[in-house]
Formats: C-alpha cells, sequence, structure tokens
C-alpha cells in the first residue's frame, strides 16, 4: 500500500507530496510524531520504550520511543500521534492526558537512507499503563528516568542502560541499540517531568546513589510494577 507524505521545506512550509520511500532516498522534509509514555510512581518516573520489530526495513530491533510514526498526507498529527500509539502499542490515548511539546528537526543519513524530518513531540501520562503490542513491536521495556540521565551524559560507547520489560525481568540494553532523541528528550521532554520543573538536586542525588537506577531497585518493586502487558 503506498503511503503519501506531505513535503516541506526547511521553514516548514508545505511545498508538494511524496511517497515515503521518495522522501527517505531524497532527505525531502515530512512530519512525523514522537510520544513518549510516562508513568509516574511515587517520586519515581518511568519512560517506555518500544523494541522495533525485526521485520522493519529502518532500523530493525531497535529501542526507540513509546510510539513514533508518519503523518501521512491530509491527517493532523494529533489523529496520527493517536493511530500509532494504538496500531504499535495497543494505548488508546486519552487526550486530557497528552501533552503537546513542540517540534524538533531530526536528520538521519545511513548509506541510502537519508530521513530529514519535522517531529511533533507529545508526552503521555499513564496513571496505570497497559500495553497490547502491535505485529511492529518485539517487545516494551520501562526505563527509569536516573538510568536514562545516566545514559545520555556518559561519554562509554559500551555503556549499558538498566530496563525492565514488561514481566519484571531485568535487562541490560547497549546505549548503542537505542534510537536517541537527545534534543527533544533534554530541551523538550525533561523540563516538564517532575511537575514541570526539574530539580537538578534531585537528578544528581539519583546519580549519585548506587541503588538509584539500578536493576536491584527495580526488582524490589517488581510486586508493585506500574507496567503490565495485555495480552491478546
Amino acid at each position: 500500500m503506498e503511503e503519501w507524505l506531505a513535503i516541506y521545506n526547511d521553514k516548514c512550509e508545505r511545498t508538494g507530496r511524496a511517497l515515503r520511500e521518495d522522501a527517505h532516498r531524497e532527505g525531502l522534509w515530512h512530519q512525523v510524531v514522537h510520544c513518549w509514555m510516562l508513568c509516574r510512581t511515587g517520586d519515581e518516573e518511568w519512560l517506555y520504550f518500544q523494541q522495533r520489530a525485526f521485520s522493519k526495513a529502518d532500523f530493525p530491533g531497535y529501542y526507540d520511543i513509546g510510539s513514533t510514526g508518519h503523518v501521512t498526507e491530509g491527517e493532523s498529527h494529533l489523529d496520527a500521534v493517536c493511530r500509532e500509539s494504538y496500531e504499535e502499542m495497543g494505548v488508546r490515548i486519552d487526550r486530557n492526558n497528552l501533552t503537546y511539546l513542540g517540534v524538533v528537526k531530526e536528520v538521519t543519513r545511513k548509506g541510502e537512507f537519508f530521513d530529514r524530518e519535522l517531529c511533533h513531540v507529545y508526552l503521555y501520562q499513564m496513571d496505570l499503563p497497559f500495553f497490547a503490542p502491535g505485529e511492529e513491536v518485539e517487545q516494551i521495556v520501562a526505563v527509569r528516568l536516573p538510568e536514562l540521565l545516566k545514559a545520555e551524559k556518559s561519554q562509554d560507547p559500551g555503556w549499558k542502560i538498566s530496563a525492565t520489560d514488561l514481566y519484571g525481568e531485568p535487562l541490560s540494553i547497549p546505549k548503542e541499540e537505542f534510537c536517541r532523541h537527545p534534543e527533544e528528550f533534554m530541551r523538550l521532554v525533561l523540563p516538564k517531568l517532575n511537575g514541570g520543573v526539574y530539580d537538578d538536586r534531585k537528578t544528581k542525588k539519583d546519580l549519585e546513589s548506587p541503588s538509584g537506577s539500578g536493576f536491584s531497585d527495580c526488582q524490589a518493586d517488581r510486586g508493585t510494577s506500574p507496567h503490565q502487558r495485555q495480552d491478546s
């Protein structure tokens, strides 16, 4: 099935339309949605990531933001984020808990793949997350905020990110296997966490704590883990 995208210039002015594969080959600016999925439990904050299906043409097996996808021609980015969240994660978006954060530009070149995206960034807060991953997703993992911050700040190419799957099992995932979006995370998402004012003193304390982001901490809470998988 052909997927048509609206095409823009670098000033976000529409210039035409193109097929998705042509946009990725020619480096044409097009719209996508990025939905960061968040759950707060007490003073802890978890962010959810999907592992892209190994059958995907682009970045198979990599871990990415909770829900991502293209805005098709004639579709609003709000409708797109709701559609993609359901198709990929099985999450029906409650728009009352959805916050629009803004737009960032991302450029990715890998061989013949030339992707220039206008990313509409959203933050979705979930009180009791239930997921039913679609065929485009291998699995869903949860990462605590301090662990994600440590990974962003680390210069170690071999750094591994501590996470848990939806059954509470610990995972150690190489940082290089994540599709990282550092600009939108640090500039748009992070300031909205911890009630909208991020406390850097708390961040520093968490980063220095030996149990602030390790698996031992996650395993201790396994019985009250906020995330659950809903198998179909």
